[in-house]
């Protein structure tokens, strides 16, 4: 992770002082910073304690050099109880989650180089970190991040570019190569020269003018892991989409993951999916809006490089309360299985704010 964000702050720092250089003549914007934080408490049926089961703030900065060129980084702190059922390393952490440089001369065409989220999990693109931005507590387990015990790469260090074609179809494409992940879970690779091992990413997805709020598409992942003891190949594919309109939300994804050893031949297939339904109440009650999230994964038996993520059976039903325009109260009833498969009940209590 050191020498990621080593080369991602290197690589973006000196293309950003050339665009700089390169402006018209107009001065850059200024800096827009915010910060997104939330807290949880917790009563746990394994437990019988109730308790703050996690803290998280993501510390984000923008600026603009010209019409065309712009800088994003982002950072990610966390503090996990030791009950925490997140799959996360427990105490605290500080991660460097995004840190790129952006090339936009249209809405056909952006490129970014950097850190970047790979979008192999729609969940990911669309609602990046703060958990102030969705309606429920908790991320899907298939987009937990690497280092809290998720199973798909959602970092890497590269190219991304994606835009939305002409036409009443509204097509949109994203492609992407860059270094593929590491030999241990969670570990970010940053390209060297003498040993560069690429992946790459395609998806593609449609949002039909005469069908407002609705999306569908595909994306698909393929890499190497340089595993202890045998490489493996990686192929993942997902399938999304949600329907967004008025009070309505409906979100769904299916994710599938298949590693082979390159020398050998044992093959390992996980799959997950979740399902999100939430409607926002009319009138007076407009600030609640009641949600239902099912959330299910399951990780290929022996596969000793996804050791560290357990299986996933969960259900939870809230409501968000949006108390302000900067702060998000959550309340759910939510089953789940425990990182040693017991099954555990839980009633939580989320403060989420936005600065």
């Amino acid at each position: 992770m050191k020498n990621a964000l080593f080369f991602a702050a290197a690589f973006c720092s000196a293309v950003a002082l050339h665009a700089q250089s390169a402006n018209d003549g107009r001065s850059p914007s200024p800096i827009r910073y915010g910060i997104f934080a939330d807290v949880v408490f917790a009563d746990s049926t394994l437990t019988d304690r109730r308790e703050l089961q996690s803290g998280e703030a993501d510390f984000y900065a923008f600026r603009r050099f010209s019409d065309r060129w712009s800088i994003f980084g982002e950072i990610f702190a966390k503090h996990a109880s030791d009950t925490l059922q997140e799959e996360a390393a427990h105490g605290g952490e500080l991660n460097l989650e995004r840190l790129y440089l952006a090339y936009d001369p249209s809405d056909r065409f952006r490129l970014e180089m950097g850190q970047i989220h790979t979008g192999i999990i729609r969940w990911n693109e669309r609602e990046h970190r703060g958990r102030f931005l969705q309606t429920p507590i908790d991320v899907p387990t298939i987009a937990n991040r690497e280092e809290q015990g998720g199973a798909w790469p959602l970092h890497y260090v590269g190219l991304w570019s994606y835009g939305r074609m002409p036409g009443s179809l509204g097509v949109q494409y994203g492609a992407g190569i860059g270094e593929t992940r590491g030999a241990k879970l969670g570990e970010i690779q940053p390209p060297t020269f003498d040993d560069v091992t690429p992946a790459g990413l395609l998806s593609l997805s449609v949002s039909p003018d005469a069908l407002t709020g609705f999306d569908l598409g595909a994306a698909a992942y393929a890499g190497r892991i340089p595993a202890p003891g045998n490489v493996m190949r990686e192929r993942d594919v997902t399938v999304f989409t949600s329907f967004v309109r008025g009070p309505v939300e409906l979100r769904a994804e299916l994710a599938e993951m298949r590693h082979a050893q390159v020398k050998g031949d044992r093959r390992f297939l996980s799959r997950g999916w979740y399902a999100l339904g939430s409607w926002r109440l009319r009138g007076r009650w407009q600030v609640l809006r009641p949600y239902l999230l099912l959330d299910h994964l399951t990780i290929a038996p022996a596969e000793s490089y996804l050791s560290a993520v357990h299986d996933q059976n969960a259900w939870a039903a809230g409501v968000r309360w949006d108390a302000r325009k900067w702060l998000a109260v959550k309340s759910d009833f939510r089953a789940q299985l425990s990182p040693e498969l017991r099954r555990e009940h839980l009633v939580r209590l989320q403060l989420a704010v936005s600065f």
